[in-house]
């Protein structure tokens, strides 16, 4: 059961959040349907989770998708930077339910699904950020318009980033840590054992998916970064909702790759505090040419020249 719990909040490496969201999406984003029920969505949470396999049907119904109202959304704990969020759709008020069976309570408080919770929607939001920039990389392929180069240049950066993020947090955190508590759940029948196990577990996924201390701030990039990539993806396919809200481009690539500088040198600090191998590892793919190097310097760079800029000013 525990096992399967874990399955279901994250989906091996996203196969189960990329069925889901192929099935859900028109449902999720479309005002005409603004008020559909938990039971539609259930219905198409069902059918991802069992067309995949990942467990049987009694595990499978302990599971549900809730819809919650922005009051019971979980509070944010780093402040927020301003940016351009994506389309507002039912998306953002999806939470996972799970029924706790005993003895399991003991490990699946309230206080931990919650945690989970906060993982599961951070990953449904960068998997549905993944899925519409390969969208929009299909219809620029598809279609006999002549995009922007700078459009198209723009979204393949962002969707390189998204694929890096998407491959370090499902393989190299959750994977990973994932088979190292099962193989520790098979090596002990002691329930205390497997509690302190799960605890463990539990508080290295806060950590490397960047949802608690200060890696806090990493994430709040990394959710600026997801919106710009939702917002450059409708570029490409207009919604006549949001037509009016359409962001220039050239203040696209300013908001991105100064979010992206601040992201990079935020995680190349973490990685030095920490020792953290995964967070070299991230850092190697990203980097692997040195751009984001370079970009971070620039940002730097501009930064302590406007500081004497200011500082100049001050004394004149």
């Amino acid at each position: 059961d525990l096992s399967s719990g874990i399955n279901a909040e994250y989906g091996g490496r996203g196969e189960l959040f990329l069925t889901f969201i192929d099935s859900a999406d028109y449902m999720m984003q479309h005002s005409a349907v603004k008020k559909n029920s938990d039971s539609d969505v259930n219905r198409l949470f069902l059918k991802a989770y069992t067309q995949l396999g990942f467990s049987n049907e009694d595990h499978v119904e302990k599971f549900r998708l809730k819809f919650v109202g922005k009051e019971h959304r979980p509070a944010p704990e780093a402040k927020k930077i301003l940016r351009h969020d994506d389309v507002p759709s039912r998306w953002n008020d999806l939470t996972l339910a799970y029924d706790v069976q005993w003895p399991l309570h003991v490990l699946f408080t309230a206080e931990v699904i919650e945690e989970y919770n906060k993982i599961f929607m951070f990953l449904l939001k960068l998997k549905r950020c993944q899925i519409a920039l390969q969208t929009a990389w299909s219809i620029s392929t598809r279609s006999g318009d002549r995009w922007d180069s700078k459009l198209l240049n723009l979204r393949s950066s962002v969707a390189f980033l998204i694929d890096q993020l998407q491959y370090y947090l499902h393989v190299d955190v959750l994977e990973t840590n994932y088979t190292q508590l099962l193989n520790k759940m098979e090596d002990t029948k002691d329930f205390e054992t497997i509690k302190q196990a799960h605890c463990s577990f539990l508080a290295l996924l806060k950590t490397w998916t960047f949802q608690s201390g200060e890696a806090l701030l990493v994430a709040e990039f990394i959710d600026i970064l997801i919106s710009i990539g939702f917002t450059v993806s409708n570029k490409f396919c207009p919604n006549p909702e949001t037509e009016s809200k359409q962001v220039p481009l050239a203040t696209l690539e300013s908001r991105y790759y100064g979010a992206i500088g601040m992201m990079f040198k935020m995680l190349e600090v973490s990685a030095s505090k920490q020792h953290n191998s995964l967070i070299n590892q991230l850092l190697l793919r990203l980097d692997y040419n040195g751009f984001f190097s370079r970009l971070s310097q620039a940002k730097k760079e501009y930064l302590m020249q406007t500081s004497r800029k200011s500082h100049s000013k001050m004394h004149a």
